[in-house]
């Protein structure tokens, strides 16, 4: 939960020593239990509310850092996140509020991977969990389990977006909604305003409005230093009666494009393996991409893409023919 706010029941805190520096290149790093990096549009806090020390946050940018923390005990310690403004605007101004992710998480840690979406004046909560071990959403009453969490849900199954989520409400001195995924998963995108939208139209929000949207971790306990990574993170905004952003289904293919999977991550054994990007729509618009070290293409499919060790991000931009733009990240690691 973002900017000192609970999202998770505070239990006992520890006060952990700070970890050591990983052996990684950096455009910003912070041990501080608040500190901000602001960059393209976004800020990246390290928002350590529930512990003294314990965290230190390096960044390659606001959209690709990741977290070294040692943690014990219950109750969330930092949620080290990536923020936009929505604009503090009505929901029904919207047309779409779009945003895709790929992380990665350690074993043997309780945390969870979530959206944390705000109401203007932080009236309302709402927060989107994509992945979790350990950890559970506030809720009114907590007699019942689902999904391998505490607490009770209001509602269950709810298909919002191609997703289906059980959903938590409770409050820690302002609303909280919780849209738990009932597949987990460590990579895909999300419109935002398709769960604002939901818990508006149930009721379930004091403010229909949309200030900011967060993306990060929260996490409670790590069994020693662990690392929690944001490989990459997108976002886009359309208005009410402006054009849409497309969707991107993105593919890739390994070793000479003998078959394709849905997906936006990959794990090779070498940088010589044959990785091709292939994502769609195959026609009606335009396409350009980014990736290390400069490169750049207007090719829709790029084949046998350059890898080098460790971790390897292609972003596709895909504007369609109303002029409107949406963005997807590849992310290839080579062992």
């Amino acid at each position: 939960m973002s900017k000192q706010f609970y999202a998770i029941a505070v239990g006992v805190l520890a006060l952990c020593a700070a970890t050591s520096v990983p052996a990684r290149a950096t455009t910003w790093s912070s041990c501080s239990q608040f500190a901000t990096y602001t960059s393209d549009g976004y800020n990246l806090y390290t928002d350590e509310w529930g512990a003294s020390s314990g965290q230190c946050v390096y960044a390659n940018s606001v959209t690709n850092w990741w977290s070294t923390s040692s943690f014990t005990g219950s109750g969330v310690k930092a949620y080290p996140d990536t923020e936009f403004s929505v604009g503090g605007v009505a929901l029904s101004s919207l047309g779409a509020v779009n945003t895709s992710f790929n992380f990665s998480m350690p074993s043997g840690a309780d945390y969870d991977a979530a959206y944390d979406l705000w109401t203007n004046g932080n009236v309302d909560e709402v927060m989107i969990w994509e992945q979790w071990n350990g950890d559970g959403p506030i809720a009114t009453t907590y007699n019942c389990s689902d999904l391998g969490v505490s607490g009770c849900p209001f509602a269950t199954n709810v298909s919002i977006g191609g997703g289906t989520y059980d959903v938590y409400q409770g409050n820690t001195g302002h609303n909280v909604i919780s849209f738990l995924r009932t597949s987990q998963r460590s990579n895909g995108s999300e419109n935002l305003l398709l769960f604002m939208n939901w818990a508006a139209s149930q009721g379930k929000l004091d403010s229909q409005t949309f200030s900011t949207a967060d993306f990060g971790f929260e996490i409670t306990s790590t069994n020693g230093s662990q690392t929690f990574t944001l490989n990459s993170y997108s976002s886009s905004i359309s208005t009410a009666g402006s054009c849409t952003p497309t969707t991107i289904t993105p593919y890739i293919s390994v070793n000479n494009g003998s078959t394709w999977s849905e997906e936006t991550s990959a794990t090779v054994s070498s940088t010589s393996t044959q990785v091709d990007l292939g994502p769609q729509p195959v026609s009606g618009g335009s396409w350009s991409w980014s990736g290390p070290n400069g490169y750049t293409s207007t090719s829709r499919q790029i084949n046998d893409i350059r890898l080098s060790t460790g971790s390897n991000v292609y972003t596709a931009t895909y504007t369609n023919s109303s002029g409107c733009k949406s963005t997807q990240a590849f992310t290839i690691t080579v062992n």
